[in-house]
């Protein structure tokens, strides 16, 4: 139980860091290129390590177009039910079960990534991981007991 939370703690730590991220006006690969970077340098990652993240960073950029598609696909169909006098529902249902496997599948990528991710690291690296985690976890834990926005 203590393992899924970390890595849902995680996953989650890498969906708001991506989120914050895209609040400037980089694209999606210099943001990508910057989380890289400074995963890099916070780690300490040797050259090995480096390439391997980097092939994790471009599999991430590869699968977002895709998403971004779909994404836009779906709020025009919301659009769309929106705009009707009556909800289909055996459409709505559909919009909703792919949307549903698009996020099962992104999760598991993810989760596969992280134990990737995992497995490259030294005990000293995982417990700087660790500890960084630990900082976002605490900084966002202000923001909720604040009642400040992410």
């Amino acid at each position: 139980m203590k393992s899924r939370t970390g890595i849902l703690l995680l996953s989650a730590v890498l969906i708001m860091a991506l989120a914050a991220a895209g609040c400037s006006r980089k694209t999606p690969e210099e943001r990508a290129e910057r989380i890289v970077s400074d995963i890099s340098k916070k780690l300490d990652l040797n050259e090995t390590q480096k390439a391997k993240l980097e092939a994790m960073k471009q599999e991430f950029l590869a699968k977002a177009p895709a998403m971004k598609k779909t994404r836009e696909e779906s709020f025009d169909q919301l659009i769309g039910f929106m705009r009707s006098p009556s909800i289909d529902q055996a459409a709505f249902s559909g919009l909703a079960e792919r949307n549903k496997t698009q996020a099962n599948d992104l999760i598991g990528f993810i989760f596969a990534k992280f134990a990737e991710f995992h497995d490259m690291l030294t005990p000293a690296q995982r417990e700087k991981a660790a500890a960084e985690m630990e900082h976002w976890k605490e900084k966002y834990r202000e923001h909720d007991r604040e009642g400040t926005p992410h």
